[in-house]
C-alpha cells in the first residue's frame, strides 16, 4: 500500500504524532483528516459517542488498522511505513510487530490465552519476543501480579478468573514489555458493573507511578475527570474540542460536545 504524505510539519514533536490522517472501511470513511500530538509521558482520554472513531484511532496507532492518508509517529518513528522518494510504504509485518513492542494495548475483550496460567500470560511475550530469561520474566510476571492486586493468582488460569481479574491480567501483560506508548481501548467495557471500579484502580496508579504516554478510550467521565492531563472529544471521525478536563468536560466549547456530556453524564 502506497501512501501521499499529507501532513503539516510540528513545531514540537510529541510522543505520538498523528498528522492528516485519513481511515476508509471500503466506502465508508472513518476518520476524517485527524491531527493529534500527545507529549511524553502525557495522559490523555478519548472520549465521544459509539462509532466516532475512538477505537480505529486507537488501532491505527499501533498499525493494527491501515491509515490512508497521512502519517502517524511513535517516538519520532514513523508507524508501519517507510518513506522512499516522498512517498509512504507498508512495511512488512515483521517489522511492524517490532514497532508494536514500544506501543502496548489493552482491549475491550481480555485475550488471554485460556491454556496458560496468569503467570505464564504476563511472561509469555518477554520470553518469546524480547527474549528474556525465563526465571527473569517469571519473576516480573509475579512481581506485575502483585503490583495489580492478583499476586495469589499466579497458578489461576483465565477461566477461573473473573472479568475484572482477567483485565487486570491483561494490563500487567502488557506493562511487562515496558512500552513507551500504552493504549486502552475501553478497558471496561466488557465488565459487569461491580468489577468495572478494580480495574479503573490499576490504571489509575500505572497513571500515577509510571513514566509512559497513555492514551483511553473510555465512556468513564469520573475516570478522566480525575487521571486525564487531556480529554479529547471525537464524533464523526473528527477531534471536535480538546482541553483539559476541567475545560471540556465542564466548560465545552462546541455545542456537539455539550450534547454528547448531557446524555452521558446526570
Amino acid at each position: 500500500m502506497t501512501l501521499e504524505m499529507n501532513d503539516p510539519i510540528a513545531t514540537v514533536p510529541g510522543m505520538v504524532e498523528v498528522a492528516g490522517v485519513d481511515k476508509w472501511f471500503g466506502q465508508n470513511q472513518v476518520l476524517f483528516d485527524i491531527d493529534l500530538s500527545i507529549a511524553e509521558g502525557e495522559m490523555v482520554c478519548l472520549i465521544g459517542p459509539s462509532g466516532s472513531g475512538k477505537s480505529t484511532l486507537l488501532r491505527c496507532i499501533n498499525h493494527l488498522e491501515e491509515i490512508n492518508t497521512g502519517r502517524i509517529r511513535v517516538g519520532g518513528e514513523l508507524i508501519g511505513y517507510t518513506e522512499k522518494r516522498g512517498r509512504l510504504h507498508e512495511m512488512p509485518e515483521h517489522e511492524a510487530c517490532r514497532q508494536r513492542v514500544g506501543v502496548g494495548m489493552v482491549f475491550q475483550q481480555f485475550n488471554l490465552f485460556p491454556h496458560m496460567t496468569a503467570l505464564e500470560n504476563i511472561a509469555f511475550a518477554p520470553i518469546k519476543i524480547k527474549k528474556t530469561p525465563r526465571a527473569q520474566a517469571l519473576a516480573r510476571a509475579q512481581s506485575l501480579l502483585e503490583r495489580v492486586g492478583l499476586g495469589a493468582k499466579a497458578g489461576s488460569y483465565p477461566s477461573q478468573l473473573s472479568g475484572g481479574q482477567q483485565q487486570r491480567v491483561a494490563i500487567a501483560r502488557a506493562v511487562a514489555m515496558d512500552p513507551t506508548v500504552l493504549l486502552f481501548d475501553e478497558p471496561t467495557s466488557a465488565l459487569d458493573p461491580e468489577l468495572v471500579g478494580e480495574v479503573l484502580e490499576v490504571m489509575k496508579d500505572l497513571v500515577r507511578t509510571s513514566n509512559m504516554t497513555i492514551v483511553v478510550v473510555t465512556h468513564e467521565m469520573g475516570f478522566a475527570r480525575e487521571v486525564a492531563d487531556r480529554v479529547v472529544f471525537m464524533a464523526d471521525g473528527r477531534v471536535v474540542e480538546s482541553g483539559t478536563p476541567s475545560q471540556v468536560l465542564d466548560t465545552p466549547q462546541n455545542a456537539r460536545t455539550r450534547e454528547f456530556l448531557a446524555a452521558v453524564i446526570r
